[in-house]
């Protein structure tokens, strides 16, 4: 019986070790999307109060065609050496193609490079569903701006509500 005591501890202490070093997200930027403030892209879009994944409202898209809708622009975010995930909660009717959330961040010495939730996308007539995206920033990799759209991929209607900005 000592034998399997002297051993279990141990084990124990290792699996309290492991589930304390999990890798925590950090919230950057919170926008609960309850009206236009802030918005980069102001025409095109409206609130609907109506459908809202919190009750509180969210942004409407009628999609005639395919687009890229600029969210927020973002610059007092500076961070390296992390992953930066951007969430939403959205929601679609009768969407014939894809939406999904597109992140880029902008470097001014180096350039622009995105990132797109495709293995999150939408389609059809959903509910209320969290689709995000994920950049990978190395070390000494800052950006000077974090630039985020949904992209819709198709004709029909999406909504957009509860953003989040994190880091993992």
């Amino acid at each position: 019986m000592n034998k399997y005591f002297i051993i279990s501890i141990p084990l124990l202490l290792f699996l309290f070790i492991s589930c304390s070093i999990q890798t925590k997200r950090v919230e950057l930027k919170h926008f609960p999307i309850d009206d236009l403030n802030g918005m980069v892209t102001q025409s095109g879009i409206q609130v609907d109060k109506a459908v809202s994944s919190d009750g509180k409202g969210s942004i409407k898209i009628e999609a005639a065609g395919p687009a890229a809708i600029p969210l927020f622009i973002i610059d007092d975010v500076r961070i390296d050496d992390t992953q930066l995930m951007y969430e939403a909660k959205v929601k679609s009717e009768s969407l014939n193609g894809q939406a999904y959330l597109e992140m880029w961040c902008v470097f001014n010495d180096e350039g622009e490079y995105f990132s797109r939730g495709f293995d999150s996308a939408i389609a059809g007539t959903t509910g209320w569903q969290t689709i995000k995206t994920v950049f990978l920033l190395k070390k000494n990799e800052m950006p000077d701006q974090i630039k985020l759209n949904v992209v819709v991929n198709g004709v029909g209607t999406v909504w957009i509500d509860d953003i989040h900005l994190s880091k993992l």
